[in-house]
């Protein structure tokens, strides 16, 4: 006996065979049911997901001979015991041999002649059956004169007819066609209902085979299920009735899914070598440089729907149990910006790699993109800091807070102090509060120690880590004091809030802080003096790094001050 391939040897011979598609096969089998039966139907979706089954067991459940009138469940005719008890007209829809159901591929008769050859025999009676249907299949390739033919008929059809279109591509169909029809869309099968209905194939054909091997090959067919089926014919050719996981990823060209964990873990951790190391083990591996691409985009896209979508979420009905469980580890550790701005950059590449001459190197190049990606700075804080910036340059007339936390409203009196040190420049443009003696301060080392651990937090904040280093700290009482030269205090009384939570960081709780300005250093002697023209420049440079503004776009840009002019006298920017 000659071999059937498992895609016509389980194609569904009823309506609840079919896979997928509950949604369509019940409003049919309900219309059929209640005798609303229309004379036109229009079923379109994609390739393999059972339009033109479909078609046949509705053409069967019209003219089925066992029942009276139409009925929802025709004879089925899958085996020999089956198809002997069917009756005639069910067996010869099956066989494509019924004189009064008519197959048409609307690739081969798109002229006007073969629609009004069709139009003329529509005005007689069925030979023997109840119907005279014509399934029209990839109907939108019929010219628009051979459209416009039918519609006469499609408009006023003869009781006794029915047509059933079959498309891919319901777009190029008229809308006077569509207008005359009953529209059914076929979906797209999920990977794990494909996944279930080849597990029922494998156990009737008594293959041993892992539900990952299955999961590989559902996710390859892309929701159709004539190609999973097809696919999976191909592994059994390779591996008989044991068929290995290693096996379905080799035979189908497909990315093993530990390459592509091994892939978003390097990104996650930033490890530029672990990437390279990936792409020579491709090399190793066989894998097409261009198809692990189009994976890994797939990959990404599968963690950030892991990341946003609940728990039974329908988008997550095309990821396996089991591999969401994996992801979801993954999805913890990038955010989802970094993966929006990671599918960005392998989309562009998966265009651009149809023209590189050297795909590895381009490989590469893009995995060391996704793990740089990370340190970016998100655009969103980009803003932010440039505000705050923009905002201390226009309001630097404002007084800044001196204190971190809310203070009382009234305080007492200082008592009388001795002469102290020079009062901090008179033209700082915060408000500082000269130190009060401590009344009862701790000592001096724990307040230097937190000082210490405050600046190992803020090593990626350059202009905050520059005022922690010129300063000095004491307690007095519960507060925290930074005295610190007077541009740095200005510039720290302005991110008040963020050394604030760097001490609670530190320290575990919220400690008080206020910011107390240095006392300027005394001017040198005449004698002590270097020459005014060696000078200059060098005071100039000094001055401009030392302003909050320049500092906060120091930090933000990680730049240096390159040259500094002095503005001359009469100009609008003196």
């Amino acid at each position: 006996m000659s071999y059937k391939v498992l895609a016509l040897k389980y194609r569904p011979t009823s309506f609840d065979e079919v896979v997928g598609q509950t949604t369509v096969t019940r409003t049919l089998q309900n219309a059929l049911e209640r005798g609303k039966i229309g004379h036109a139907f229009l079923l379109s979706g994609a390739r393999g997901v059972g339009k033109t089954t479909t078609a046949r067991i509705l053409a069967k459940a019209l003219n089925c001979s066992r029942v009276a009138a139409p009925s929802a469940h025709p004879c089925s005719t899958r085996d020999e015991e089956s198809r002997a008890k069917a009756c005639e007209s069910c067996r010869e829809i099956a066989d494509g041999r019924s004189l009064d159901v008519q197959e048409i591929d609307g690739a081969s008769n798109t002229g006007v002649d073969s629609i009004r050859e069709l139009r003329e025999m529509t005005r007689f009676s069925p030979a023997r059956d109840r119907y005279r249907i014509w399934i029209i299949d990839e109907v939108h390739q019929i010219s628009g004169a051979a459209f416009n033919a039918l519609l006469k008929t499609l408009e006023e059809p003869p009781p006794r007819v029915k047509f059933i279109f079959a498309t891919t591509e319901y777009h190029k169909i008229p809308e006077t066609i569509l207008s005359r029809c009953q529209q059914f869309d076929f979906r797209m099968i999920p990977a794990r209902e494909l996944q279930q209905h080849l597990r029922h194939v494998a156990d009737a054909e008594k293959i041993e085979v892992s539900e990952s091997a299955l999961g590989l090959v559902a996710r390859a067919a892309e929701g159709s299920v004539r190609d999973a089926l097809s696919l999976f014919d191909q592994v059994l050719a390779f591996s008989g009735s044991e068929v290995k996981d290693e096996d379905v990823a080799g035979l189908l060209g497909l990315v093993d899914r530990e390459l592509l964990h091994r892939a978003s873990r390097a990104i996650a951790l930033g490890d530029s070598l672990g990437v390279l190391e990936l792409v020579e083990s491709l090399a190793d591996y066989g894998a097409d440089y261009r198809n692990f691409l189009r994976e890994l985009l797939l990959h990404l896209r599968e963690i950030l729907l892991v990341k946003l979508a609940p728990a039974g979420s329908a988008l997550l009905s095309g990821i396996l149990p089991e591999e969401a469980e994996t992801l979801r580890g993954l999805a913890e550790a990038l955010s989802q910006e970094e993966l929006l701005r990671g599918l960005d950059l392998l989309s562009e590449a998966e265009t651009e790699f149809r023209n590189v001459t050297d795909p590895r190197v381009a490989l590469d190049l893009v995995l060391l993109k996704l793990v740089q990606m990370r340190r970016l700075t998100p655009f969103v804080e980009v803003v932010a800091r440039v505000e705050r910036l923009l905002g201390g340059a226009a309001g630097d007339s404002a007084p800044a807070p001196a204190l971190v936390e809310a203070a009382p409203q009234k305080r007492p009196a200082p008592p009388a102090r001795p002469a102290r040190e020079p009062h901090p420049d008179p033209d700082s443009e915060a408000e500082l509060d000269e130190a009060p003696p401590a009344p009862a301060a701790a000592p001096a080392g724990s307040a230097q120690a937190l000082l210490g651990a405050m600046l190992g937090l803020c090593q990626t904040r350059p202009s905050l880590a520059a005022a922690l280093r010129a300063g000095a700290a004491r307690f007095e009482g519960e507060a925290l004091v930074l005295e610190l030269p007077a541009h740095f205090a200005a510039l720290a009384s302005a991110h008040a809030e963020e050394y604030a939570a760097l001490a609670k960081q530190a320290r575990g709780r919220s400690v008080p802080i206020r910011f107390v300005a240095k006392a300027a250093p005394a001017e040198p002697a005449p004698a002590e003096k270097a020459p005014e023209t060696t000078t200059r420049k060098q005071q100039l440079r000094e001055e401009a790094e030392n302003e909050p503004a320049v500092q906060e776009a120091l930090d933000l840009f990680d730049g240096r001050v390159v040259e500094v002019r002095e503005a001359k006298p009469g100009r609008e920017d003196a």
